[in-house]
């Protein structure tokens, strides 16, 4: 058995009144509500993919390099025009000394291109009376082709 003696139980009485009064005056610290996060999905179990080892790597073959273009063109020449025969697609000619001759400029020497009319004409010992020449590949019926028309003097 417990004795208390009425003094303490008035002081013991009192000090919790005290306290009571103490404990309504302060306020709680207001705290954020604590949540759970929803559990974590469980990750989803994929196939094991295996990667195939790389393949072994292969150097292309070098290939010799490209020859220059060359600055002339050379190949057999035709004896009446003077042009390369890679040059001279054809010549036909009248008995008045007139001459159409159809060529690839690309594949002849600008010179030689120049000196055909001359050389025509001089075959018979005359001289040009008259030369004219177009574009290659005007009038689309021949892309690259030039005409040229070539008159010589009378005799």
């Amino acid at each position: 058995m417990i004795h208390i003696s009425l003094r303490t139980a008035k002081s013991a009485t009192m000090l919790g009144f005290v306290a009571a009064m103490v404990a309504g005056c302060v306020q709680p610290t207001p705290t954020a509500p604590v949540t759970t996060a929803p559990p974590a999905p469980a990750p989803v179990q994929r196939p094991q993919v295996t990667t195939p080892p790389p393949a072994p790597t292969v150097t292309a073959p070098t290939t010799p390099a490209v020859p220059a273009a060359p600055t002339r063109h050379t190949g057999p020449v035709d004896s009446r025009t003077g042009l390369q025969q890679a040059a001279l697609v054809s010549i036909s000619g009248d008995v008045d000394s007139r001459y159409i001759v159809l060529l690839r400029p690309a594949q002849a020497n600008p010179g030689q291109v120049e000196a055909a009319p001359a050389k025509l004409c001089g075959q018979d010992g005359r001289s040009v009376e008259n030369s004219k020449t177009n574009s290659p590949g005007s009038g689309a019926a021949m892309p690259g082709v030039q005409i040229m028309i070539v008159e010589c003097s009378a005799a």
